[in-house]
């Protein structure tokens, strides 16, 4: 349950080797490069080279970013059935050669000038001939509306204000004169004449009757022209669009040759900044870094049987050094680690929570959806994403944790009564006797399994803290922070499930319960101020320690999410049965269209919204209640040197 054992490893060798070793670093990304450990050394690193090559391959995935809109469109099966280009170390160089990746950007970048550019001035010269459309009737060019002493100004006004708010002006406003030009979308479009100093007291009122006002500045013409104008303008511009796009077109016939040179590019800076942390002298370089301890004999025989001047040295990490993490689980609970690693890696040498998390998480996820025919469909769903598409990484181990919690949701629905919110009453005897819980019949009963579960999950993380506390030494500190604790917990689970619950427990179990309780609160009292120096300090710490219970009780309750999102999953289906089956009634085959539509779509968005939901609570259960009580957290990922290509593969070379 720890973390990956790492070791510092030192490579020494002559100068000769030190391009091949590289080389062979990368291949084999078992070390993670780092400073090495020489006082008062100078590194010959050639910054202003890695310099240019960051600058090329900058413009490289520009021009690749650019070019991807308009190069050959394939579906996404085929995008993700295509795989990664095969290439030659050769063919790479010769392309970098051949091509001038900054002149290739000059050209992308000019495209995307015109064609951003064009698209703007249409948007705009489509919304002005919009705005201009109610003002079409009039005759007069739009500059020369206003007069010496009078304004014009063109208005929006609802139909349901017009009325009344024309009369109103009038009052404010006698000199005023309104003249409707059009109407339509629940608008009259006026306009108003009025004197210039009536201008802007008649601007707010008319503000206040919800119209809004047309201002065409900078604008000659009469509207009818001015619309027939930018629409010629359009052709124009959407020629210049479609010339644009073509040659766009052509440059994206290159794309192939600019992911090779991208990855190729990458290659040679990972390369090239490796020498930042290496040492030097005329003839030799020491390199210096972290290796997973397992991978060490690998190391030592690739090594051994390509190259000669060469020696290596091994060590365990000093005390004081932060080594990196590699959480390395077995394969059940390695897609766990994507839980962990969403809150954070642990410290070297602390518990990886991974495998002790796994059990709880998938446990509390299938009782936050509690529905067998949800969980078989989200497995289902995984299992051909899984097969069809094969995803890596952290998407990958995602989809596995979705695949194992559906198929324990499918366990948990069917003892709950829980497929697709059909009522349990209806199915066959044989089945019903499975049945162990119907969580909406019995919510207190669910809420108490919740709250033993919560219970047995905090204990659990306490245990954790308590083991390695003894590990690390400190007996005390586990006996007496964590056993006590621990004991006294469960001795109070009795009593707090009679006393709050309303359960029923017998009196000889209360007896004994309450005694522990009292036995192990007093050794809390008694060895809570322990480090205090001060005897009226040991006392007041050992009685303000009792307060914790409160936030072990808080820490309980908060597992009653785990009730509430069942009973949520299972409500919302019993909704959408319920619908289907009021459409269903419409004649002909409607209701039957109607009631598919609703259950599919209805079940489908309750399947994807509760699946959210139980995996963001399920993992919140993990960070607040559990990772709280032994989990520290903070480890730096382990960053192997190594090939890190996005669009191509190395072709191997054939011998001849």
């Amino acid at each position: 349950m720890t973390v990956s054992r790492m070791l510092k490893v030192q490579i020494l060798g002559h100068s000769s080797i030190k391009g091949d070793l590289k080389s062979f670093l990368r291949e084999s990304g078992s070390i993670e490069v780092t400073e090495v450990s020489v006082q008062e050394w100078e590194s010959a690193f050639d910054e202003e080279t890695v310099r240019e090559l960051t600058r090329l391959k900058e413009l490289t995935d520009a021009s690749i970013e650019f070019t991807e809109e308009y190069s050959e469109q394939r579906s996404f099966f085929e995008r993700l059935s295509k795989g990664r280009l095969g290439i030659s170390t050769e063919e790479s160089e010769r392309l970098v050669r051949d091509i001038d990746v900054a002149d290739m950007w000059r050209q992308c970048n000019e495209l995307q000038n015109v064609i951003r550019g064009n698209r703007d001035e249409l948007a705009r010269s489509r919304e002005l001939v919009r705005s201009l459309e109610p003002w079409r009737p009039i005759g007069t060019a739009l500059e020369t509306l206003s007069t010496e002493g009078f304004v014009t100004q063109l208005w929006n006004i609802p139909e349901k204000q017009v009325e009344a708010g024309i009369d109103r002006l009038h009052g404010h406003f006698p000199y005023a004169h309104f003249e409707e030009v059009s109407r339509g979308g629940g608008y009259r479009h006026v306009a108003v004449i009025l004197p210039e100093s009536d201008g802007d007291p008649a601007t707010h009122e008319l503000k206040a009757i919800g119209a809004h006002r047309s201002d065409f500045k900078n604008i000659s013409g009469t509207p009818d022209e001015i619309i027939q104008a930018q629409r010629m303008r359009w052709t124009e511009l959407e020629h210049e669009i479609d010339e644009a796009e073509g040659r766009a077109r052509t440059l994206a016939a290159e794309r192939d040759k600019l992911l090779v040179i991208s990855d190729h590019l990458g290659e040679r800076i990972g390369l090239m900044q490796v020498e930042r942390d290496l040492f030097r002298t005329d003839s030799t370089f020491l390199l210096e870094g972290w290796i997973n301890a397992i991978d060490r004999r690998r190391l030592e025989k690739g090594l051994a049987e390509r190259f000669e001047e060469i020696e290596l040295f091994f060590r365990q990490p000093f005390e004081n050094e932060n080594p990196p993490i590699l959480l390395a689980n077995r394969t059940a609970f390695r897609p766990f680690e994507f839980i962990t690693t969403l809150y954070g890696r642990p410290v070297y040498r602390e518990v990886d929570p991974t495998p002790l998390l796994a059990p709880f998480f998938i446990l509390f996820f299938a009782l936050c959806l509690t529905d067998a025919g949800y969980g078989l469909t989200l497995s289902a769903v995984a299992a051909v994403i899984l097969i069809k598409f094969k995803p890596a990484g952290g998407a990958g181990r995602l989809i596995r944790v979705l695949f194992m919690g559906g198929l324990v949701t499918a366990l948990v629905g069917f003892v709950t009564g829980g497929v697709f919110g059909i009522n349990a009453d209806s199915f066959p005897a044989f089945i019903r006797q499975f049945i162990f819980i119907n969580p909406l019949e019995e919510p207190m009963k669910m809420l108490n399994i919740a709250f033993l579960m919560g219970l047995v999950h905090i204990l659990f993380g306490m245990g954790i803290r308590m083991v390695a506390n003894i590990r690390a030494g400190l007996l005390w500190d586990g006996i007496f922070d964590d056993l006590l604790w621990i004991l006294f917990l469960t001795a109070l689970a009795p009593l707090g499930y009679s006393a709050i619950l309303g359960g029923v427990i017998p009196p000889q179990l209360t007896f004994w319960c309450t005694r522990a309780a009292l036995v192990f609160a007093a050794a809390i009292f008694l060895t809570g101020g322990r480090k205090q120096k001060n005897i009226v300090a040991k006392g007041f710490k050992g009685l303000i320690g009792f307060y914790d219970v409160v936030g072990y009780f808080g820490d309980v309750l908060s597992y009653a999410r785990l009730l509430a999102l069942g009973l949520a999953t299972s409500a919302i289906a019993l909704a959408v049965n319920g619908i289907a089956g009021m459409v269903l009634g419409l004649p002909y085959y409607i209701g039957y269209v109607a009631a598919l539509l609703v259950l599919v779509l209805g079940h489908g968005f309750n399947l994807a919204v509760n699946t959210l939901g139980a995996f963001v609570h399920s993992g919140r259960l993990q960070y607040l209640e559990f990772f709280s009580k032994f989990f520290t957290g903070g480890g730096r990922e382990f960053q192997p040197f190594q090939s890190e290509r996005r669009y191509t593969v190395l072709k191997e070379r054939k011998n001849s």
